[in-house]
């Protein structure tokens, strides 16, 4: 854990221990109202960062405070959902057969990102069709919200590209907030992943060693970063944390360091991820295609274990 804090100018707390990231997760006094902007840097850093997870003022469920209207309901409905669906995905259906391909080698290193976002799209409006220049628009943002250049940053505000990719991806879903999280800044971690498990197949040792629930779990990748900001003075192992104080905490790091799926999804926490059982079960399903026969995968029947 590390703070650098200059008065008036920046107060930031940066973490990317698991122990660390959790315990911030559970304090009751931190949330993503951001409301303090106070502090120069960290004003800054919310302003751009919070502009960008928004569409026409409204914003992501990622940055929506823990007491925003329908905020709850909205999460717990979409978690049930989801968690609804993942046994299905955990199978190995068709509708994963472009990414299995992918997995086996199938096409440039590059190109699976648009039938990940076809498979998260279709989640949310069934007549959702990823496309190059719905990928570009995920693309984009997924830069746009990382980018530590103040010219590229400056670029991306002058052309309103960032606008226009974030609308892009909203009309595809109707405007489902949820969705546009999903499909233009989530789907970067199941790619990340997917890039991992081509990987992992192209190794006759770990294509043969590797159950789905292992490979699922192997090629689990978590939000790079998340804020928090304490909606009143609190006590830390850092010191006090005043209002205006800006969390940014390393999840991915983190995980990369200590493998944890309740750490990657926030799980037993009032901000965990909807899709903390439906992610694992499509890597899941994608390794169990990947890996079964022919035969077994154009009869649409893939057994829970693969045999060598």
């Amino acid at each position: 854990m590390n703070r650098t804090r200059i008065p008036g100018l920046v107060d930031i707390v940066t973490s990317d221990d698991a122990i660390e990231i959790e315990a911030f997760a559970q304090d009751p006094n931190l949330d993503r109202a951001f409301e303090d902007r106070s502090i120069l840097t960290n004003g800054q850093i919310l302003q751009r960062v919070l502009g960008i997870l928004q569409v026409d003022g409204k914003p992501l469920p990622t940055v929506a405070a823990k007491c925003a209207p329908g905020r709850a309901e909205a999460q717990g409905a979409l978690w049930n959902r989801l968690n609804d669906l993942a046994p299905s995905y955990a199978s190995g259906p068709d509708e994963l057969e472009s990414l299995a391909a992918f997995v086996r080698g199938v096409g440039p290193d590059d190109s699976c990102g648009i039938p990940v976002q076809q498979v998260v799209g279709r989640l949310f409006a069934p007549d959702f069709q990823a496309t190059k220049a719905s990928w570009n628009a995920a693309l984009l943002l997924d830069r746009a919200v990382h980018s530590l250049n103040p010219a590229l940053n400056v670029w991306l505000d002058l052309t309103d590209q960032i606008d226009q990719a974030k609308h892009l991806l909203s009309d595809m879903v109707r405007g489902d907030m949820a969705a546009v999280h999903a499909i233009g800044f989530a789907l970067h971690n199941i790619v990340s992943g997917v890039n991992l498990m081509r990987q992992l197949y192209s190794d006759p040792a770990s294509r043969a060693a590797l159950s789905p629930e292992t490979a699922g779990s192997r090629c689990l990748f978590a939000p790079v970063n998340i804020l928090r900001q304490p909606t009143a003075p609190d006590s830390s192992t850092t010191g006090d944390l005043e209002t205006g104080t800006l969390l940014i905490l390393s999840l991915q790091a983190a995980n990369a360091n200590a493998p944890d799926a309740k750490l990657a999804f926030l799980r037993d926490t009032w901000s965990r991820c909807p899709a903390e059982q439906w992610v694992p079960a499509l890597l899941q399903g994608i390794w169990r295609r990947a890996c079964a026969p022919q035969t077994q995968r154009e009869g649409n029947a893939i057994p829970n274990s693969i045999p060598d």
